[in-house]
């Protein structure tokens, strides 16, 4: 078998309810915070003024902007979706036909007998008979709403992207196509990779 022209490694997702800091935004906020002539945050707590701690609370969101640019996809990512804004087709009534998605990996099987929004933390704000699942994301490379799966009213199957981060691809016969820009006609058997992991998809 052929080794497939796979893109770079995924990039981590973003997470708002992450405990960790990064290494980089701690040292950057620790130097902002030593300008300011606040307490160092990672020695005993000591009392300080509230005017020192609000001085240092200001500078340190300047340094974290300062030391790590986002881009759109990140900043899209972090925004929870209001309502989606679907294709045409994804809402469209359809043969009844039932397919199913399966991660080797996690276990996860998912049934798609309707238009899905999937992602790792999807909008539930969905016209009536789409339905969104949620997606076991243990690398923490897929973005709050990732991809769509769509029936159109011949019953023929379309998928598109959502301008995640990491970038959803169909593979098959050892060759992977990235869906991008517009949505893609979908054919079982194949596999999905959304964000890294696999997903096979076949018809039941």
């Amino acid at each position: 078998m052929s080794v497939l022209p796979y893109p770079p490694p995924p990039e981590p997702g973003w997470y708002d309810d992450d405990t960790t800091v990064m290494p980089q935004q701690a040292a950057a906020t620790q130097a902002a915070m030593d300008v300011m002539g606040a307490p160092d945050v990672t020695a005993a707590p000591e009392a300080a003024s509230a005017e020192q701690t609000a001085d240092a609370a200001d500078a340190a969101n300047t340094a974290d902007l300062a030391a790590e640019p986002r881009t759109a996809s990140q900043d899209d990512d972090d925004i929870d979706w209001e309502g989606t804004v679907l294709s045409s087709a994804f809402t469209a009534q359809a043969p009844k036909q039932e397919y199913t998605l399966y991660n080797e990996q996690t276990g996860q099987r998912v049934i798609v007998d309707t238009g899905v929004l999937l992602g790792r933390k999807p909008s539930q704000d969905l016209p009536q008979g789409v339905k969104a699942v949620k997606l076991e994301d243990p690398t923490r490379t897929i973005s709050r709403n990732h991809a769509a799966i769509s029936f159109d009213k011949d019953g023929a199957l379309w998928i598109e992207d959502y301008d995640s981060l990491n970038g959803t691809y169909i593979i098959r016969d050892d060759t992977e196509t990235k869906v991008e820009h517009e949505r893609m006609r979908l054919e079982a058997p194949c596999t999905i990779r959304i964000g890294d992991q696999f997903f096979s998809f076949e018809q039941r």
